[in-house]
């Protein structure tokens, strides 16, 4: 008995998903999309294996090395650009695979090559979702009504479908914002992610295949105003980083802004009640359960990976053991991603301080104690059954 899979999200997450069940043939899939089509679609991504390694599964693995960029080291500095620790992540992740520098248009791309035409519906914006017999019924604004045996909440951290089933669920709020924009090469060197931290501000310049993903953080109540012109944001930007991160004010090209104006990101992440609802019938999967800080740039590795997970245990199952797959996929990744969620809840309270004094206790730490005491998680994750 095959069954239908209704996937609310045509992101990571939700084309993770429907592309290896498609490569399966044993189920029907439906993609809710609330945009009317992809393209252009955020920054920078590090992709750890942990996430690359779905790529293999889904036959694109040469593609998606075709589109990236190695990521060999993590530098991080401190306000006077001075370095404070190197990491070699090729030693580090020697075991897993390279870390990869990949924009999300490209992921987003790539992904929806793996998915037959006409499994996604564009222009849909799912509201809501029930249970309707043995199945379940997502809602969109336009009245229509979309049935299936299970359903994959993956539109993201502001998700609708999750609202629907746990209301409002209130964010963890560093109170930080970042800016990010498009940079030329040189700001960083080659295969080199470098941070610059300090008082009530950090820099970060992420090496991309078309250029530096850079990134500029500093207190909500310092932002500059989001209506502002893009000049304006950049000087008082450019201001904020030179009293506090003289080091890393002028670096080359780092204010050379080609993306045509900052985007700003509110520095928060999400944590659903539960990962699973409506009698297991509803996966919520990628940032629509656990949203995440970029701090350590594994939200995405995790929305692959998870949505993998998912994928497999659904094409283990059919219509009448549907909810049992779910409930096994809660299982087994449910902890992990918790864990890892929080390694960048807990490298984001290091990097986004506020007093001088604290930043100086953070300088004098980071010269001793490794970045990946705090991200352990993160590689354990790549260790153990997912």
């Amino acid at each position: 008995m095959s069954m239908k899979v209704v996937v609310v999200g045509g992101g990571i997450a939700g084309l993770t998903v429907a592309g290896l069940l498609a490569r399966t043939g044993a189920h029907e899939v439906m993609v809710l999309e609330r945009a009317p089509a992809h393209g252009a679609a955020g920054y920078g991504i590090g992709l750890y294996p942990l996430g690359a390694a779905a790529f293999n599964a889904l036959g694109r693995r040469e593609e998606l090395l075709a589109r990236s960029v190695p990521i060999d080291a993590y530098d991080v500095h401190g306000p006077d650009g001075a370095l404070l620790q190197s990491v070699d992540l090729g030693a580090l992740l020697a075991r897993f695979g390279p870390m990869l520098g990949v924009t999300r248009t490209d992921l987003i791309e790539i992904l929806a090559g793996t998915v037959p035409d006409g499994v996604i519906r564009f222009g849909v914006r799912a509201t809501g979702i029930e249970r309707a017999g043995d199945g379940v019924v997502v809602t969109d604004a336009d009245g229509g009504r979309h049935p299936g045996d299970v359903a994959v909440a993956a539109d993201g951290m502001h998700s609708a479908v999750r609202g629907a089933l746990f209301g409002e669920v209130e964010p963890h709020d560093t109170g930080f914002h970042a800016w990010m924009w498009w940079a030329p090469p040189g700001s960083t060197p080659q295969g080199t992610a470098s941070e610059y931290w300090g008082p009530s501000a950090f820099v970060g310049l992420y090496p991309m295949p078309q250029g530096v993903n850079v990134a500029v953080g500093l207190p909500a109540d310092s932002s500059p105003d989001p209506q502002g012109d893009a000049a304006s944001i950049v000087e008082h930007l450019r201001a904020h980083v030179a009293a506090r991160i003289p080091g890393a004010a002028d670096l080359p090209g780092l204010w050379d802004v080609r993306s045509g104006r900052p985007f700003l990101w509110p520095m928060i992440d999400v944590r659903a009640p539960a990962i699973t609802a409506l009698d297991d019938r509803v996966a919520l999967c990628g940032d629509s359960g656990m949203g995440f800080l970029p701090t350590a740039g594994v939200g995405a590795s995790n929305a692959l990976r998870s949505a993998a997970a998912l994928a497999y245990d659904l094409s283990l199952a059919d219509a009448r053991t549907a909810s049992l797959a779910i409930a096994r996929w809660r299982e087994r990744v449910g902890d992990l991603v918790r864990h890892n969620q929080d390694d960048s809840r807990r490298l984001a309270k290091v990097m986004m301080v506020r007093r001088r004094s604290a930043s100086a206790a953070v300088n004098a730490v980071m010269k001793h104690m490794p970045v990946s005491a705090m991200t352990r998680d993160i590689v354990k994750s790549m260790e153990v059954p997912f």
